[in-house]
């Protein structure tokens, strides 16, 4: 009984949906409940655009020997307790009282977008009626399904409507209604057909079958109502529509209105002895109760997934509600100074928010935001620029033997000379300027995000947004050429001063122990400089070189057959030997060198040189590099160039190595202080000069500035595209709330109408204990009211409903026809 369209709890729901509806329609909101829609689907002609007049009750659709329906109606009707009317989607601010005109409407709108006339069109009309017989629904009529085009019609014509009811009943919240002609083979069926494709099981398909009237002599559906043909989890329905045929008393059905026809169709299946058992389940007043019913069943379904959705929607709107009502003050005297005072103070704490972190609970948890990305800045991408300053490359050594000689001129020196020092220092220090002036180009950029974020809340004012976003701009760029001297500052101050009394600073003294300490760990330990391939051409025949996997050390020279050093080849000692560069032929792809003994003696084997050759110059370069480390210089005057710009071709003396890795020693201890230095120095004047700096001006100087623009006042004005934003908005969140109080009464009436149903039934029982004699004529009046309180409008629950009485009709208290004597009472309608 609960879920019975009769009960009162049910009946409740009707009303409840009608006002939430009007609610949103008043609003244009997308909250809308997802009612069924009962998409209306047959052939040609099959009768489509009747069903759904007779379900509507009024005649309104367009009439024709042709296809009449070229685009889907979707067709929603509302329970209106007024004069009925109609109102279409493209002309929302008319209503149309009159069905003629709606049918008239329906055929112009279709002519405009049917240009061709002979076409069809996916874009639909929609078309909403207002009136107090009928209930909630969403129809939707869908073109007819055809297989051969007419004359005119384009060739695919049959694909295109597939295509529109294809997009309809894919929806699985619509109902099928599939309308199939009862005169044909039902099998075969392009309604069902078609149904079946979206609905195989068929548990959203309810079966039409029309034209019952106009089947032959001895032929009937009954086996088709009794689901014996095709299995629906819905059945068939039949139903008699008006034509062309004429009936026993000479009518002609097209001219009768639809309460005749329903007439009609009554005593039809009433008195055709193959229908009249299951009369009660049969014609348009049944179609509708099981419309209605499936209504009422979705809405309770629905119903706590709708409650929670409005729930989530309220709290969203509230907050964005308050953030208008509390920046939108109500205009009046002074309203234009409370307001600017109150969006700056606002700008300042967004900006701090966002640079400190603290507005945790409105950031994307997915990305690193604001003040978190400048901090990365800081501690990673910085030091990282900085890392990519070659402080050790390979020319360095050279650069320091150039210096050396130059500063000795013809004199032969003794001492290491301070001047190649900081020659070297300053050239290394020159290269952190670029880093540093990256770093300060990465903060701003970032700033700028932030202040594209933090004004983009003042989207309400244009003007003001677009004001305050230049004014800080321009601030942040000032900031910016003020930082960059700052930095670029910094770099010349330590290029002016080479301080070496510095702490941390290794000293000569520690410089050289450790030069000897490692020239005695070199005779002591071998240690590996180098590791790779070589490509041996001594001792090889022409073009058949092989490859050995080489491993240079400290103290000799060793190769492998591959890169796991297991099998060892050879072993060379790396006493007196040097290094010269090969011609490699004009062919040749890989760049060669040599080893060879300066005492002439073999270098490998019967040999006196080893010829070996790296796959490019970069690394034979690196090879070459590695062998200066090992002690193996190249040859002098290999090349007059070299002579004069090489250090390798002037570094055979050992003196001269020790000074190189002395000052090379001490270049790496002052540039790592000054690596050190740089990485807290960099990050604290940035945030001195450009963050703290721009937060003072928000602070102290952005309101001044806005109150000197001339007219300040029209930096308030509202776009008009905000204002209907914030309107709608704060008409959704009222439109909401009133959804949920509307919902919540519901649940309370119901509460309260169970408490009564329960009160009564026990003052009921407890009513029957009285005693007969002494109180017979109060109770017999007192148990009349009961029954007439408890029965209440279901109090002609044991007769025959009549569907075109006026009490099915329009609530009228007409008493329905009296059952026939004759005829079996028909059995309660199966759910």
């Amino acid at each position: 009984m609960a879920n019975q369209p009769g009960n009162p709890n049910m009946k409740m729901l009707i009303p409840m949906i009608n006002e939430l509806q009007r609610i949103f329609t008043i609003v244009n909101t997308r909250l809308t409940l997802t009612l069924p829609q009962i998409a209306v689907v047959g052939s040609q002609s099959a009768g489509k655009s009747s069903v759904l007049e007779n379900i509507v009750g009024r005649d309104f659709l367009p009439r024709g020997g042709s296809m009449v329906t070229k685009r889907p109606l979707v067709l929603q009707l509302v329970t209106f307790q007024g004069p009925e009317y109609g109102v279409f989607g493209h002309r929302p601010q008319q209503k149309f009282t009159n069905y003629a005109d709606i049918r008239k409407e329906i055929e112009n709108d279709t002519k405009a977008v049917v240009r061709d006339n002979m076409g069809v069109s996916n874009i639909p009309i929609n078309l909403t009626i207002y009136s107090p017989h009928v209930v909630n629904l969403t129809l939707v009529d869908l073109p007819g399904m055809v297989k051969v085009p007419s004359q005119g019609q384009p060739l695919d014509i049959s694909k295109r409507i597939d295509d529109i009811i294809l997009e309809y009943i894919s929806n699985e919240n619509c109902l099928i209604l599939a309308v199939t002609p009862a005169n044909i083979d039902l099998v075969t069926s392009d309604a069902l057909v078609m149904a079946r494709s979206k609905d195989p099981t068929g548990k959203r398909t309810i079966g039409v079958l029309t034209k019952l009237d106009m089947m032959g002599r001895g032929h009937n559906a009954r086996d088709v109502f009794l689901n014996k043909v095709v299995v629906l989890e819905r059945g068939f329905i039949g139903v008699v529509l008006r034509g062309q045929r004429v009936d026993e008393y000479g009518r002609v059905m097209r001219e009768l209105d639809i309460p005749a026809a329903i007439e009609f169709e009554r005593q039809f299946f009433l008195n055709d002895p193959a229908y009249h058992d299951m009369a009660d389940r049969m014609g348009v007043p049944y179609l509708q109760r099981t419309l209605s019913i499936q209504l009422t069943e979705h809405i309770l379904k629905c119903l706590p997934e709708l409650k929670r959705e409005l729930q989530a929607r309220h709290r969203d709107l509230a907050k964005e509600v308050s953030e208008y009502r509390t920046s939108a003050m109500v205009e009046g005297s002074g309203f234009d100074t409370k307001a600017l005072v109150v969006l700056t103070h606002e700008l300042q704490e967004d900006f701090d928010a966002a640079i400190k972190g603290t507005n945790l609970k409105d950031s994307d948890l997915k990305t690193l935001t604001g003040g978190a990305r400048i901090a990365t800045i800081f501690k990673y991408r910085f030091p990282s620029e900085l890392a990519k300053v070659d402080l050790q490359d390979k020319d360095m050594r050279n650069h320091l033997v150039l210096a050396i000689k130059n500063i000795r001129g013809f004199r032969a020196g003794i001492f290491t000379p301070d001047e190649a020092f900081e020659y070297i220092v300053q050239m290394q220090i020159a290269k952190f300027e670029e880093p540093v002036l990256t770093c300060v180009d990465m903060v701003v950029t970032e700033l700028k995000k932030i202040i594209h974020e933090v004004t983009n809340k003042l989207k309400r004012y244009p003007l003001l947004q677009r004001v305050i976003e230049e004014l800080l701009t321009q601030h942040l760029k000032e900031r910016e050429i003020a930082t960059k001297q700052a930095c670029t500052l910094y770099v010349h101050t330590q290029l002016s001063y080479i301080n070496t009394t510095n702490e941390e600073f290794i000293g000569f003294a520690n410089a050289q122990k450790s030069v000897n300490a490692s020239e005695v760990n070199r005779h002591i330990t071998s240690q590996i400089i180098r590791k790779g391939f070589l490509r041996m051409h001594t001792n090889a025949k022409l073009f058949q070189a092989k490859e050995y996997f080489f491993v240079l050390s400290t103290d000799n020279l060793s190769w492998f057959s591959d890169s796991d050093e297991r099998e060892k080849k050879y072993m060379l000692q790396l006493e007196n030997l040097k290094l010269r560069d090969t011609d490699s032929g004009f062919m040749a792809k890989r760049s060669q060198f040599a080893l060879y003994n300066t005492e002439g003696r073999n270098v490998y084997k019967e040999h006196r040189m080893l010829e070996l050759s790296a796959e490019n110059k970069e690394d034979m370069e690196n090879w070459k590099e590695a062998f200066s480390r090992a002690g193996i210089f190249s040859e002098r005057g290999q090349r007059v160039e070299a002579s004069t710009t090489s250090a390798d071709a002037s570094s055979g003396d050992p003196h001269m190595e020790r000074q190189v890795e002395t000052i090379s020693i001490l270049v790496a201890s002052y540039m790592k202080i000054v690596a050190k230095m740089t990485r807290d120095f960099i990050p604290k004047t940035i945030v001195c000069n450009v963050v703290q700096e721009l937060r003072k001006y928000i602070s102290r100087e952005l309101l001044a500035n806005l109150y000197a623009i001339p007219n300040s006042k029209s930096l308030l004005q509202e776009s008009a595209e905000e204002r209907q934003r914030r309107e709608a908005k704060i008409a959704e969140f009222e439109a909401v709330k009133s959804a949920l109080n509307i919902i919540e009464n519901f649940h309370i009436n119901t509460r309260q109408l169970s408490t009564t149903i329960v009160t009564t039934s026990t003052a009921t029982t407890n009513f029957s204990n009285i005693t007969m004699n002494n109180h017979f004529e109060q109770s017999s009046n007192s148990s009349k009211n009961l029954v007439d309180t408890s029965f209440g409008v279901n109090s002609n629950r044991f007769t025959t409903p009549n569907p075109l009485s006026p009490s099915y009709i329009n609530g009228s208290k007409t008493p329905p026809l009296s059952i026939v004597a004759q005829r079996p009472l028909p059995p309660v309608p199966p759910r």
